[in-house]
This record gives structure tokens, sequence and C-alpha cells, in this order.
């Protein structure tokens, strides 16, 4: 699945650098500083000062301020600097071993390591496995840290991998926390396989019931007018439905709009066509609880049999359905 990585990496800078620099003692730097994979720093305090400056991306291209990019654009523009990113981190706590935050230092390099890998980085998946089961077992990282780690793993890794690491988890040592959490990821991933039940009076009006759809291609799609990576996979999702929706390609929404007018509108005005399933609880939405979705978009593909067979679908739309429909 591709994540909202930029704002994941913002997220990260106030979440792991606050505690051990404030922003106001960064200094400005340059644009080769912030490609090279190394810190220029000497010592573990200007070097946090120095990463936590680094985490805030150059602005980009200036034809963006008329033409506002793709996605797949921003993450060709904003890799080279992940990656470094993910680099600097690593040097942080190599070079300083026995500084406090080296724990929330190779947090760091894990979490850019994975936006890296879903933005299609090359050879760093290896690198990102072998940081999992460390990290999960660190002592020097809250819960909430071990579960951002845990949420990470089980939201992107290929299921056949992730499945024995989160059963190792769930009947492991760690907190009843971190153990619960492992416990629902592996619910979910049961899921795969399975019918979904699904069926509800769309927004406008429309009966829908996946059990009807027997015999389509279904995508169900959890997403919200507030989200700008959900807006942003709109043409894609779009372009994908006008490919093959005669060939038998059918899509559910399941909004997680505050707003009927917001969600409404902003159908009408794309032309979206499908149906949308909307009860205004925002994150409480009736299907984004019963199905332990955390993060939008979230795009789950159905084969014609009815049963649910990639939870990742976002990585790529158009093949995912192309293949169940040639099933």
């Amino acid at each position: 699945m591709r994540v909202n990585a930029l704002r994941l990496a913002l997220s990260l800078a106030g979440f792991l650098i606050t505690a051990a620099v404030s922003a106001e003692d960064a200094a400005p730097v340059s644009q080769s500083n912030l490609l090279s994979h190394l810190l220029q720093a000497k010592d573990a305090e200007a070097a946090w000062v120095e990463l936590g400056h680094a985490t805030t991306p150059p602005p980009g291209p200036d034809k963006w301020r008329d033409t506002p990019p793709t996605a797949k654009e921003k993450e060709s523009f904003y890799l080279p600097y992940v990656e470094a990113l993910a680099d600097k981190a690593k040097d942080l706590y190599t070079r300083f071993p026995k500084d406090s935050n080296v724990g929330k230092a190779k947090l760091m390099e894990f979490k850019f390591l994975l936006i890296s890998v879903t933005w299609g980085g090359t050879n760093e998946q290896a690198r990102l496995e072998a940081l999992e089961k460390p990290l999960l077992n660190d002592p020097a990282l809250s819960d909430d840290e071990h579960l951002s780690i845990l949420q990470a793993i089980a939201q992107n890794g290929a299921p056949d991998k992730v499945r024995p690491l989160l059963q190792e988890i769930a009947g492991g040592s760690g907190s009843a926390k971190l153990k619960a959490a492992a416990g629902e990821a592996l619910q979910k991933l049961k899921a795969l396989g399975e019918p979904v039940d699904l069926q509800f009076t769309a927004v406008d009006g429309r009966s829908v019931d996946l059990a009807k759809l027997k015999g389509k291609v279904v995508l169900v799609d959890f997403w919200a007018t507030w989200c700008g990576p959900c807006v942003g996979e709109v043409p894609n999702v779009k372009k994908t439905y006008d490919q093959f929706h005669d060939k038998g390609f059918e899509i559910v929404g399941i909004s997680l709009d505050k707003e009927k007018d917001s969600l409404t509108n902003f159908v009408a005005e794309h032309k979206m066509e499908w149906p949308q399933y909307f009860d205004g609880l925002y994150w409480q939405n009736k299907y984004a609880r019963r199905f332990g979705i955390e993060s939008i978009p979230t795009m789950w593909l159905i084969d014609k049999k009815g049963n649910l067979r990639d939870m990742n679908a976002r990585e790529d739309l158009p093949g995912g359905v192309q293949k169940l429909l040639a099933e």
C-alpha cells in the first residue's frame, strides 16, 4: 500500500525529534546537506539538531505552483530526501551509540525506509525487515512507538511474511497492548480469502450488497474528501473504473466524511458514478470500525467469488483489477 509519506515524514519529525531538540535551535541546512547521507555534526546534540532540521522537506519545483503534481511526481521528487534521512538516522546512532535517543533514531530509520520502499526505492526491503524485530523488542521505545511499528508492518507487509511475525508478537512476552494489537492484526489478515459482509443504502438511495455482486470484481474504497491522499487518488480510481467497468468492475465507496454535503458535492463535481456509504461518524464510521481501518485511503479488492483478495490494492489498482477479472 502506498502511504501518505510526506505527511508521515513531517509527523515523525515532530514525534521523534521534539524530545531531543527544539526546532528553534535548528540552523539552516543547505540543499546539498539535505541530500547528504551523512550528518555533518560532530557531537550527538548537534546531530539531533541537524537531523531535526533535515526532516523539513524542500519546496517542490516552481512548475508545481501552476500545475499541481501527481502523487507519483511528488514521490519521485522527495524519494532521494527520504532515503538520505534514513541514512542520516543510521549515521546518528552508529556514531553515537550511547546517546539516550538511539532507539528513536532507529525508529526514524525504520519509518523512512518504509516510505522509501512504498515509493519504489530499491535495495531497502532487506534492511527494513532486519530492523523490525529488534525494534519491536527494544525496551527503550514506548508502547506507542512499538505500536506504530507494528501497525506499519501489518499495513504494508506481504501477508505471508507478516503473519509469522504477528503470531510471534501475539504469543510473546511484550506488553499486553502490543500483544493485543498483534492479535487484532492477525484477525484482519484472516479476512483475506473470505467473503466481506457489506450492505447498506448509499447516499443517493441505491441499495448495495456485496453478496449480490458475485461475478464482478469490486473495489471497496475507504476514503474521505478531507483526506488529501484520498483526493489525490481519485483520478487513478476514476481511470480504472472507466477502463474496466464494462468488463465487470464495480466500486463501493466508504466515506469517512463528517458532512454529507461535502461528500455529495465532491462526488457530483468529480463525476464519481459509484455508490457511497456515509454515516457522518468520521473515524467511528460503522464499516471503518468493523474492518479495523486505521488509515485512509485504504483499498480492498473483492474477487468474482465475493472473497477479499487484496487489502493493499492502492499500490497497483489497474493491475490488481485486471488480474482478478482474468480469473
